[in-house]
């Protein structure tokens, strides 16, 4: 934060001689007004030790969104500020981890990494088999008898 002491003592007195002329009409005593003013002159302090120990971390920049990166501050506490997940596996077959029955797990894993992709391609993102014959460039039957190949082989680790 910018802080300007010289500027904002004036702003401040001023605003006191203005509140000051204010409580009095109101009615209050010269008593009442100091204590108003200590407790406004602490706020005050208060505000300018903020902002004599904050540094803004955005910087005036033009449209390159790479200009943050030049402020000290945002170098120095990037991997305070920014937040990486250290457990979730965003693997193309992150999935698999996320299988809850162990027998599944394991048999999941011991397909071919072609039925895996398969799979993958037909259950996790949701491609057509149709769609997916057309990828593979084999017949719409083709592709449906290795999905039913692979979900045979399943089955028989979990009976």
């Amino acid at each position: 934060m910018e802080w300007n002491n010289g500027s904002e003592w004036r702003k401040f007195q001023r605003e006191q001689e203005k509140l000051h002329k204010e409580y009095l009409a109101a009615g209050m005593t010269e008593e009442q007004y100091d204590s108003m003013y200590e407790f406004d002159l602490a706020a005050f302090k208060l505000s300018r030790t903020e902002a004599r120990h904050t540094q803004r971390l955005d910087i005036e920049t033009s449209e390159d969104e790479d200009r943050y990166m030049e402020n000290p501050l945002y170098k120095k506490f990037l991997d305070k500020l920014a937040v990486r997940d250290k457990y979730a596996d965003h693997s193309r077959y992150g999935w698999v981890n996320d299988i809850q029955d162990e027998r599944l797990y394991k048999a999941v894993m011991k397909l071919s990494e072609a039925d895996l992709e398969l799979l993958t391609q037909n259950i996790v993102i949701g491609i057509p088999q149709n769609q997916l014959a057309e990828n593979y460039g084999i017949s719409t039957v083709a592709i449906h008898k290795k999905l039913k190949r692979i979900k045979n082989f399943l089955k028989k680790f979990l009976v």
